[in-house]
Parts: C-alpha cells; structure tokens; sequence
C-alpha cells in the first residue's frame, strides 16, 4: 500500500491560507467593530486604513489568481510554500503602502462617515 503526502501538504496549505486570511480578516473588522462614541479621530482612521489595506489586499489577491496559470502546480511543493508566503506578505506591505500613499479620498469619506455613525467630533 502506497501512500502519497501531496494530498496532505495541498490540504495543509489550503488550512493554512484560509487561517491567515480569516485572522486578517478579523484584524480588519475587528478595528472597525472596536470603535465607540470616546474614539479619536485617530483611532476611526487606523481602523479604516486597517480595512482598506485588507480590502486592497483581497482585491491584488483576487487579480494575482486571475493572472497566474496553474503551470506552478507542478514546482516542488515546499518551494510553492515559500513563494506563497514570501507572496502574501509582499501583498500585505503592498496593499498598506497602497492605502497610505493614494488612499486619499476613499479614506477621508470612510473616516467621515465612521465619525457621523459614532458621533464623534
């Protein structure tokens, strides 16, 4: 009886990928749901830079996958691992530099309508 561990490594790396990205996930909600009526300014605008860094995230991610082709598959599978999470943090650093040097107006509008919502003056 053979058994083959591609199965598992594709399984572990599926885990993995959905655990990273539920934690940023809830990072970026969860500063989002932590603001109150005694918020700063300061504070409605990290949490909505946190968001929109997520949100540019998920958007370069999405279009990484459109453009790719599944001709990596067939790579050695730890390499693929590396070059996966070498991958995700270059998009994280990107989405946040992103989000801090032409966030501009989404931002403004985002942190003005959090500050109405909360009262926050």
């Amino acid at each position: 009886m053979s058994f083959s561990v591609d199965g598992l490594n594709a399984y572990y790396d599926t885990m993995t990928t959905n655990a990273k990205n539920a934690n940023r996930a809830d990072k970026a909600t969860g500063a989002l749901a932590g603001l109150s009526s005694e918020s700063t300014e300061e504070d409605v605008r990290e949490a909505v830079e946190s968001f929109e860094a997520y949100f540019v995230e998920q958007v370069i991610k999405q279009m990484k996958e459109t453009m790719t082709s599944d001709d990596d598959e067939d790579g050695d599978a730890t390499m693929n691992q590396y070059k996966d999470l070498y991958m995700d943090a270059t998009i994280q650093q990107l989405a946040g530099d992103m989000v801090s040097k032409y966030g501009g107006t989404m931002t403004e509008d985002l942190v003005a309508q959090m500050k109405r919502n909360y009262g926050i003056e």
